[in-house]
């Protein structure tokens, strides 16, 4: 596994556990942790309502930091489903796909050893134009982490990746803000109609 740095997301991480603490409503929770993605979603318990969510994204994480952190921020936790986002991140910093797929599974064990039973939902790593380079291979890493996650008790598959592709398979940039990596509103909007109907096409969440 990579090297972490464990100052870096320190703070964010401290205010998550305070988050997860003052959470009052538990009931049929579904947990959303990942990097960035998830954390910039700001409008993520209004535009998924009615269905109950916690917003545990941190920084510029990677699938290394979410499962180093994953117990400290779960612990005082029973969501009834979580919801997950990475890997962009991983690719992003030069990792070669095994090893992204690697980690990835690493947190997956990690999350059934803790809760043994509830529906795991992975998000496709989506296909940023400023990283578009990596376009082969982020499409590979996501056909790896789908055939495990849908081979494992309760996992789930949430395509986004080909969905914020054009007609040509190429990136679309009015998805993103200025950065070309991180999603505007646009972009969110995307995500909020393929992840609800998901969880409603699914399970029952609320």
């Amino acid at each position: 596994m990579a090297k972490l740095d464990l100052e870096i997301f320190e703070n964010e991480i401290t205010a998550l556990e305070h988050k997860v603490l003052n959470h009052k409503n538990s009931r049929n929770l579904v947990a959303f942790y990942g990097s960035s993605s998830i954390r910039l979603w700001e409008t993520m318990e209004e535009e998924l309502h009615p269905i109950n969510v916690i917003n545990l994204g941190f920084g510029g994480s990677s699938y290394p930091y979410c499962y180093h952190y994953f117990n400290r921020v779960f612990k005082h936790l029973a969501p009834s489903q979580i919801v997950l986002y990475a890997g962009d991140n991983d690719l992003g910093s030069g990792r070669a796909i095994i090893e992204v797929f690697n980690d990835f599974k690493r947190l997956i064990e990690a999350i059934h050893g803790m809760y043994s039973n509830i529906p795991i939902h992975v998000i496709s790593i989506k296909p940023s134009p400023s990283r578009a380079h990596l376009l082969s291979m982020t499409s590979e890493t996501n056909a790896l982490m789908k055939k495990y996650i849908q081979g494992t008790k309760n996992g789930r598959w949430v395509e986004l990746f080909g969905k914020m592709l054009d007609e040509n398979a190429q990136t679309l940039p009015d998805l993103y803000i200025e950065d070309q990596l991180h999603l505007n509103a646009k972009g969110y909007d995307v995500w909020r109609k393929v992840v609800k109907h998901h969880l409603f096409a699914n399970n029952q969440v609320i």
